[in-house]
């Protein structure tokens, strides 16, 4: 199979040893849009002061925006601890790759760290039991997934998944706000 004429997809990829804002970082260097998700995390100091982080939220996990070939060609030169993620398709392996959509609106509510979003166990979201819906205003206007209550049945969030890797939920969204598909 010709590499060269690969289209540029949303790749998930897997680093070892925390070094996820590493890699972030050479591919930043090299041009490749990508995409790793961070949460500020309140700290007390050495003084006893508190101050906020940045850390990974989701652990071990990079998404880049690229061609297979530009993929190989940074795992063999500058990125040598970058792996696939692969997943089972109809009996084969393949590479496990994220649609632009689903990826857009996972960024735009993993993204904003203004909001208190919550990171989730993909295994533990109650996919089956919620709708499929559209948020119509707010800092969240236009993501899709699925609505969900949580803690106390009085939260309505909505959850976006990327299937087997990381879900992610909004903050709390009233009702007028969400519109069903």
């Amino acid at each position: 199979m010709n590499l060269r004429h690969m289209p540029q997809m949303w790749y998930v990829l897997r680093v070892t040893y925390q070094r996820e804002l590493a890699a972030k970082r050479l591919l930043d260097d090299s041009g490749i849009s990508n995409f790793v998700p961070t949460k500020l995390v309140r700290r007390r100091g050495c003084h006893g002061r508190f101050t906020w982080e940045r850390e990974v939220a989701v652990h071990n996990y990079v998404f880049a925006y690229a061609t297979r070939e530009e993929i190989q060609r940074l795992k063999q030169t500058k990125i040598p601890y970058l792996r696939y993620v692969m997943t089972s398709r109809d009996g084969r392996s393949s590479y496990l790759t994220v649609p632009d959509e689903q990826m857009r609106n996972f960024i735009a509510v993993a993204g904003n760290e203004q909001e208190r979003v919550t990171f989730l166990d993909p295994a533990a979201v109650p996919v089956a039991e919620g709708d499929r819906v559209r948020i119509t205003g707010g800092p969240f206007e236009g993501v899709e997934g699925v609505c969900v209550r949580m803690h106390n049945g009085r939260d309505r969030r909505v959850v976006v998944q990327i299937e087997g890797i990381v879900a992610v939920a909004t903050t709390a969204i009233p009702a007028t706000l969400i519109q069903k598909l």
